[in-house]
């Protein structure tokens, strides 16, 4: 049984599964390796449990509890005597299997969950002592808010850790988890994918980035198009999981990162954190199209045009995934509805369609 919990990172992330597992009645130690990081958790905790009294979502006495339920740990040692740590490190491989060598001797009975978003876990856990308690936790952010958790098996994974880690998820945190094989991207990221490598290809004077985020909007009924969304995640985020992706699977040309995207990056457009990506920005709010990202000659005939071929090629990559035997059917449908908040999943969609 999972009572007491760990996270190893106090970043955006790490901050908000530590508030998370808190919330949810959970007495968690979180260690970064930067001093700095863990001396602005406590303010960033309170900003964001303040927030949440706000907005009716917590009581201040609920918001108090889980203020205090939270402590820091100045090293992976003061870690020990965890059931569960979550690992909430920055994307780079030598660094987490270092934290996961570690840790495994730090805490030689807990589980060991890593919330990488595009590394193998296999491979993030491949200097664990005991790689049979190591799995992969991949909340979406922020944790607080998405319902959505990856579970991923990894070749070793023992079916009781993760049995157990599905307890956790579902009745501990209250998320809803589906069960993910190891294969890049998982479920989201990979079928999420051609949502923004093929925007771009679709993108040029007969659909230009703000015509199709509009379509996307009024045609699917989903919250952000594809250029909204990656000004908001971050064009270099969005840009390095998909390079992760592209030569996971062995370069397939509909994952080859856009030399748009590439461009922007480079020239530090990466979106709304710096004040201009896809669209320009002043104090949050979108002013207008950057035009540097404005498409080459081509692309779809028409913003709607764009909006169908992206449909459909969400619809061929679920249908992939489903294919490798890497997730459910229904599990990609849910995970796509959860982490997007899209109104249809993949199989939804083409469900309707073949009604049509």
């Amino acid at each position: 049984m999972i009572a007491r919990v760990a996270v190893v990172g106090a970043g955006t992330m790490g901050a908000g599964i530590a508030q998370l597992c808190a919330q949810s009645g959970f007495s968690v130690k979180v260690h970064d390796p930067l001093p700095a990081a863990l001396d602005a958790l406590p303010g960033r905790l309170r900003a964001a449990l303040d927030a949440a009294v706000l907005k009716g979502k917590l009581s201040t006495q609920q918001a108090e509890r889980a203020f205090h339920a939270v402590s820091a740990a100045a090293t992976i040692e003061e870690l020990a005597g965890a059931d569960i740590v979550i690992e909430a490190a920055p994307e780079d491989l030598a660094l987490k299997q270092d934290l996961f060598e570690r840790l495994s001797r730090v805490l030689p009975d807990a589980v060991l969950a890593t919330n990488t978003s595009s590394l193998s876990v296999r491979d993030v856990t491949a200097r664990a002592a005991a790689p049979e308690r190591a799995l992969g936790l991949h909340f979406f952010n922020p944790p607080v808010a998405t319902r959505l958790v990856e579970l991923v098996r990894a070749p070793r994974t023992s079916p009781e850790v993760f049995s157990g880690v599905w307890e956790f998820a579902l009745a501990g945190l209250r998320r809803t988890p589906v069960d993910v094989r190891d294969v890049p991207g998982f479920i989201v990221n990979r079928v999420m994918r051609p949502y923004y490598v093929s925007a771009q290809r679709l993108c040029g004077p007969s659909a230009p980035p703000e015509r199709i985020d509009a379509a996307c909007r009024e045609r699917g009924g989903v919250p952000m198009g594809p250029f909204e969304l990656m000004d908001l995640i971050g064009l270099d985020v969005n840009l390095a999981i998909t390079k992760s992706i592209f030569e996971a699977l062995g370069r397939p040309e509909r994952f080859t990162p856009p030399a748009l995207q590439q461009s922007l990056v480079a020239r530090g457009a990466v979106g709304r954190k710096a004040g201009r990506g896809f669209y320009l920005y002043e104090g949050g709010r979108k002013t207008g199209v950057n035009p540097d990202a404005v498409g080459a000659a081509g692309g779809a005939a028409s913003a709607d045009a764009a909006w169908e071929a992206l449909r459909a090629a969400l619809i061929t990559e679920a249908e992939s995934v489903v294919a490798e035997g890497t997730a459910s059917a229904s599990d990609v449908d849910v995970a796509v509805k959860l982490a997007m908040n899209f109104p249809k999943g993949p199989f939804e969609w083409r469900k309707e369609s073949a009604a049509a």
